[in-house]
């Protein structure tokens, strides 16, 4: 067994493909194949089903990409400690994150990583808070984020950033009250209100902050429910209701004068932004750079 095999495997797992693997890794179909069919035999067992549709790791082949990508690690890491990374690090990270995260903070963070470590290549994938916690244990991801946590084991969660849900509004519409809890929710209670969609972690905020305060679900208006923050602001800005969002997401539309913005006095809209590491994971070299930028960027 060699590392070259444990690289053709991880990344053919990765993107379930023989082709988009040698693309990736600077090798042929062929010597791919060739480096799997000797490492299944020295192992004695299949890890890849091969169909025709995609390739995908067997039962055993998921539990021995763990132990691959651990060995990668390792090695990358040793190199590092050596010296032989500095500003050329390289390597690929793959994140799945939650909307806010995924639409308006990672962009903006990965930019300003990358003018220092131009080598490393990022894939960012987006789903629902909750479904990232389900899906992240899957061999396709190194990193999480989102804006709510987990009960399960399987995680350790770093707060490295904070948000805060303000209440937008269609440009037609004023608040001029005062910005206390109760004042909002009577506001509210006679308003178009659009939805987030179960999972999200910017509804089980807002549904804290609206139970708290003696508002439920059905006695809302509720005219719509959406499965992005992107798409609630849209829908605010065109007149359909009023909703909670990150104030990340309604701060780009009330400088384009879209929306009219409301910040509440109060700590049960403010929440932590988690970044998400699988338990005894070892981090890349790659990994390792970029979670501790990410731990720093928002101090500055």
């Amino acid at each position: 067994m060699d590392f070259k095999q444990l690289e053709a495997f991880v990344q053919i797992s990765k993107l379930q493909s023989f082709s988009k693997a040698s693309e990736a890794l600077f090798l042929t179909q062929p010597t791919l194949s060739n480096q799997i069919n000797i490492l299944e035999k020295e192992i004695g067992t299949q890890l890849l089903v091969r169909s025709t549709k995609k390739i995908y790791p067997t039962k055993a082949g998921v539990k021995f990409y763990e132990h691959a990508q651990n060995m990668l690690a390792l090695r990358d890491q040793s190199l590092f400690e050596m010296g032989k990374f500095t500003k050329e690090c390289a390597g690929e990270i793959n994140i799945l994150a939650s909307s806010v995260p995924a639409q308006y903070l990672l962009p903006q963070l990965i930019s300003d990583f990358n003018k220092e470590y131009t080598n490393i290549v990022f894939r960012l994938y987006q789903r629902d808070s909750g479904v990232v916690f389900e899906e992240l244990s899957q061999y396709q991801y190194d990193i999480g984020f989102v804006g709510t946590e987990t009960e399960s084991s399987r995680y350790k969660l770093t707060a490295f950033c904070k948000d805060q849900l303000v209440l937008v509004l269609p440009k037609s519409m004023r608040y001029t009250g005062c910005r206390n809890a109760s004042d909002i929710v009577s506001f509210i209670s006679n308003k178009n209100f659009i939805m987030r969609e179960l999972g999200s972690g910017t509804r089980a905020k807002m549904q804290l902050f609206l139970n708290q305060n003696k508002m439920y679900e059905k006695d809302m208006k509720i005219v719509a429910y959406f499965s992005s923050t992107q798409g609630i602001v849209e829908a605010v800005s065109k007149g359909l209701g009023i909703s909670f969002v990150s104030k990340a997401a309604a701060s780009i539309y009330k400088r384009l004068n879209l929306v009219n913005m409301v910040e509440i006095e109060s700590e049960e809209l403010s929440r932590d932004i988690f970044y998400v590491l699988k338990k005894d994971m070892i981090l890349t070299p790659a990994q390792e750079l970029f979670i501790n930028y990410a731990k720093n960027y928002y101090k500055r």
